[in-house]
């Protein structure tokens, strides 16, 4: 019985010593990276700016700032390196201005002029219709950063706004087609351009995934690939086609922070990415 109740004594002296070590660790702390974006909005007369995840929408706002001399100013700390979100109201204004920034950064100067069209190549001219409005920020919009991410960010944009609008375009090209055969009064041409003008329009997506597939192909080691890929949506066949383009990223970009958010969209581990890295 003494030996028992020694043993049970040393047992709990030893569980304390543990404790006591555990509570002495000292804590890792998380390394956190300054950024500054300056956002002027012509003829914005009050407003707010809120800061997100591009990865996450639905995220909590990050920072938030509010129209002061003529510009909103956002400035703070962030834990990830990646692409984020700045959403921009004015009180004068209905309409949104949004901009994805690359953060880490220095020093991010964006100016923003509201209904301005600097790439008419690309974008629908006012007036066209429902989608006029529609593309990146690239439309309106001259930014300067000292990240030199944000270049790579802007021609993934490019590429992508480019596909919009070939999409656009075609979806024209098909209802003028299906138009011309109702004006005939041919049945079976009206059905077979009927057909093809709805293949077009559920192939949205594909045109999509067609510009971030291009991007992560030109930019096989490039951490904005995520992003890029991220942006083509989550439906089944979009993630069929880009999963291979994930697969070849480099380690350190699969199993960064965001990496393993689209790990999990593409149903890959974090367990999975580890053994590889450690495999290598």
């Amino acid at each position: 019985m003494a030996l028992f109740k020694h043993s049970n004594l040393r047992h709990a002296f030893l569980l304390l010593m543990m404790s006591l070590a555990a509570c002495q660790s000292p804590v890792v702390s998380v390394k956190k990276y300054p950024y500054l974006i300056k956002v002027r909005i012509k003829g914005c007369e009050g407003g707010k700016a809120n800061l997100f995840s591009s990865y996450n929408r639905d995220s909590r706002i990050l920072d938030s700032a509010k129209l002061e001399q003529g510009q909103f100013i956002l400035k703070g700390m962030i834990e990830h390196p990646g692409v984020y979100h700045v959403s921009c109201s004015c009180q004068n204004s209905n309409a949104f201005n949004n901009a994805e920034v690359y953060l880490p950064a220095d020093s991010v100067q964006i100016e923003v002029t509201p209904g301005a069209n600097l790439s008419p190549e690309i974008y629908q001219p006012a007036g066209a219709g429902a989608h006029d409005n529609l593309g990146s920020y690239l439309r309106n919009t001259i930014m300067l950063s000292t990240a030199q991410q944000q270049r790579e960010v802007a021609s993934f944009l490019r590429t992508r706004d480019s596909l919009w609008n070939k999409y656009f375009l075609d979806m024209k090209a098909a209802a003028a087609k299906m138009n011309k055969a109702i004006g005939t009064g041919n049945k079976p041409e009206i059905d077979r351009w009927a057909d093809s003008t709805r293949r077009v329009q559920e192939k949205f997506p594909d045109y999509l995934a067609m510009a971030s597939a291009q991007f992560a192909k030109q930019h096989p080691h490039s951490e904005i690939a995520l992003f890029a890929m991220m942006d083509a949506g989550d439906m089944r066949t979009v993630i069929q086609r880009l999963r291979p383009y994930y697969q070849v990223l480099p380690d350190s970009v699969k199993t960064s922070y965001f990496g393993q958010i689209l790990a999990n969209r593409y149903g890959v581990s974090a367990a999975a990415n580890a053994a590889a890295t450690q495999a290598k």
